[in-house]
């Protein structure tokens, strides 16, 4: 049986789409905890205006709502986000299901569950973490777009390194900014130099 095979794409939308997508990455492993709730709104505002749509109802309202839904609720979504990834991971890690009430389901549902508590928690502390890994995703499929087949390797290679890179600048940036707010807290005393002596 054949393997089956990607369509071909032509290639100036393939290098379009993979420089999309690196800058794209690049975005989410530098900046990523200053454009989530930007980035969360506009899925928000797309899937509100599809809803509203379907639903019959004004697109304008759509977009608002969703928009507003998700950017308040940014951190539920990215929590949701991971307990699902870890669900996924724990029912493919165990191979096809045989029924309803395998094991892998009810490991499945209580990944979900407990990865999804924790996520919500530490949300602030793996929002950094999070976006790297995603930018250094999307950095890697977009070289490996760009370069063709045969480059998974190079490309692999340089996502990890922009995901390492990525999560350092914002560990380093959230370090800076606690530490200025810390300063902002506890204020030091301003003390007057003493008079030049006579």
């Amino acid at each position: 049986m054949p393997t089956p095979q990607l369509p071909a794409l032509d290639p100036t939308i393939a290098v379009a789409v993979g420089a999309a997508l690196v800058v794209l990455g690049l975005a989410f492993a530098f900046w990523g905890r200053g454009i989530w709730k930007r980035i969360m709104a506009l899925i928000g505002m797309i899937l509100g205006g599809v809803l509203g749509f379907i639903a019959g109802y004004a697109l304008l309202n759509g977009y608002i709502l969703g928009s507003i839904l998700f950017w308040r609720l940014m951190n539920i979504a990215l929590a949701l986000v991971m307990g699902l990834l870890a669900a996924a991971l724990v029912f493919f890690a165990f191979g096809t299901p045989t029924g309803t009430a395998d094991p892998q389901v009810i490991g499945a549902i209580v990944a979900f569950i407990v990865v999804f508590a924790i996520s919500y928690y530490f949300i602030e502390e793996l929002l950094g973490l999070v976006t790297a890994i995603i930018g250094g995703i999307l950095v890697a499929i977009g070289m490996y777009i760009v370069r063709g087949v045969g480059s998974g390797l190079v490309s692999g290679l340089v996502g990890l390194g922009v995901f390492l890179v990525g999560l350092t600048v914002q560990e380093m940036k959230v370090r800076r900014q606690k530490k200025a707010r810390a300063v902002m807290a506890n204020p030091q005393a301003y003390v007057p130099p003493p008079p030049p002596s006579q």
